[in-house]
C-alpha cells in the first residue's frame, strides 16, 4: 500500500507546470492545500482562497469547517511570500492527515539551504506516516532540496535549456533523459517513474475533461 507520493514538476515559465499540477490535483483525490506564492490559482465552486495563512488557520481549526475540507475535498488556497509565514503553514499541514499539499515555485521556501528541522523538510521525511501526499513546482532543478529529489516518487520535466539544469537532469537521470528535455515541445513533459519513462501532454482542453 502506498502511504504518501511525491511529484515534482520542473521546468521553464509558461510551459504547463500550472495545468499539469491541476490534473495531478483530481488524480490524489484528495482534499488540498495549496501554497501560491504568484497568486495564480483562483476561486471556484471547490476552491477557497485565503489571502494570508493567518486567515487560513483561522478557517481551518474551526471542527465544522474542517470537516467540510475534508468530506467535500476541497482546494485551499494559501496566499504566501514569506518564508515565516510558509513555515506556519507547512507547521499545519504536518498535523493534518490523508490530504495533498502543493507548493508552487518550491525553491521560495524549501532548498538547498533549508533547515533540516524545518516542517517542510518533517513533511518530505516523514509525511508519509499521515498519508500526505506533496506536489511540487520549480523552474530550476538545481535550486531543489536534495532531501526533496531524493524521495520524489515521480519528476515531470518540461524543456530545460539552461547549461545547469541539462547537467543536473544527466547526473540525476541520464544522458538519454538530458536530450529529451532539451528537445521536448511547449506542455509536453518527460515523466520518470522509476524505470517507467515517458512523454506526455497536457493542455487546457485535457484539463477540462478531466474536471467533468
Amino acid at each position: 500500500m502506498i502511504q504518501n507520493e511525491i511529484k515534482g514538476i520542473i521546468g521553464k515559465k509558461g510551459y504547463g507546470k500550472t495545468k499539469l499540477t491541476e490534473k495531478e490535483m483530481i488524480f490524489t483525490d484528495k482534499p488540498t492545500i495549496i501554497l501560491d506564492p504568484r497568486f495564480q490559482y483562483e476561486e471556484n465552486t471547490r476552491r477557497i482562497v485565503f489571502m494570508s495563512v493567518s486567515s487560513f488557520i483561522a478557517w481551518i481549526t474551526k471542527r465544522d469547517n474542517y470537516k467540510i475540507f475534508m468530506q467535500y475535498k476541497l482546494e485551499l488556497v494559501v496566499r504566501a511570500i514569506d518564508i515565516e509565514d510558509a513555515e506556519l503553514l507547512a507547521q499545519t499541514v504536518y498535523k493534518m492527515k490523508k490530504i495533498c499539499f502543493v507548493i508552487d515555485e518550491i525553491d521560495m521556501f524549501f532548498d538547498t539551504r533549508t533547515n533540516k528541522k524545518s516542517f517542510f523538510n518533517q513533511l518530505v521525511q516523514y509525511g508519509r506516516h499521515n498519508e500526505i501526499d506533496i506536489i511540487y513546482t520549480c523552474r530550476r532543478p538545481a535550486n531543489i532540496s536534495r532531501n526533496l529529489t531524493a524521495l520524489t516518487d515521480i519528476f515531470y520535466f518540461s524543456r530545460l535549456t539552461e547549461p545547469t539544469d541539462k547537467k543536473y537532469v544527466s547526473d540525476t537521470v541520464s544522458k538519454d533523459a538530458e536530450d529529451i528535455v532539451v528537445n521536448l515541445e511547449k506542455f509536453s513533459f518527460y515523466r520518470i517513474e522509476d524505470e517507467k519513462k515517458e512523454i506526455i501532454k497536457t493542455t487546457a482542453k485535457d484539463l477540462a475533461i478531466l474536471s467533468a
